[in-house]
């Protein structure tokens, strides 16, 4: 990117100050996103092994309400369990610029049901669901992280992108061509003396 400068000390002084604040921002924008990758990858190995964990225990959960379904219709289940209650709480928390969810829950009630009315594989899918009902929300929360993350990774990506290989080169380019100018400048100067001094030695 060439910039449009003027060949001047001054312009030369604020171009070298730009490029400063140029490179310090580009360094701390690399720091930021090594750290957002560092992140996010941690990220995604924490919800590869929680969805194992996960499918391994729905796995359970589907069995056992299979096995209570093979005796009772799903209207009969319906009618003999009644809707519980669950509630959800999300809180924010801040990593690097980024908010990112933490949900917990807010309310759990399981409604009661007959249990001389019900089979026993019933009961234990419940409870199976319920003890994976927090490794669910952590697993929800991770997806969010995953998508916010790299979401920031993209943006932080171009920013250090655009730094480095257009800002930073066209900031130098623009000092070394002003440099150079003046340069120029300067020898074209002491020509001139030189020329009035032979002139004035001559007379």
């Amino acid at each position: 990117m060439k910039l449009n400068v003027n060949p001047n000390r001054m312009e030369l002084l604020r171009l070298r100050r730009r490029l400063a604040l140029a490179e310090r921002g580009h360094k701390l924008l690399k720091d930021k996103l090594e750290e957002i990758m560092r992140r996010f990858l941690e990220t995604i190995r924490r919800l590869s092994a929680l969805q194992e964990e996960v499918s391994a225990g729905l796995d359970r959960i589907f069995l056992a309400f299979a096995l209570a379904g093979g005796r009772s219709s799903r209207e009969e289940l319906e009618r003999l369990i009644p809707e519980g209650e669950l509630r959800l709480a999300v809180e924010k928390k801040r990593v690097l610029s980024l908010i990112l969810p933490e949900f917990r829950t807010a309310a759990l009630r399981l409604s009661s049901y007959d249990l001389l009315n019900t089979e026993a594989e019933l009961d234990i899918g419940l409870k199976r669901a319920e003890k994976l009902l927090p490794v669910l929300m952590e697993m929800a929360r991770l997806w969010k992280s995953v998508e916010l993350l790299s979401r920031e990774i993209e943006v932080t990506r171009r920013r250090v992108n655009a730094l480095e290989h257009i800002l930073i080169p066209g900031i130098r380019e623009a000092i070394r061509s002003i440099g150079s100018r003046l340069e120029e400048m300067e020898r074209s100067t002491q020509v001139q003396l030189m020329r009035v001094k032979e002139i004035i030695r001559h007379h």
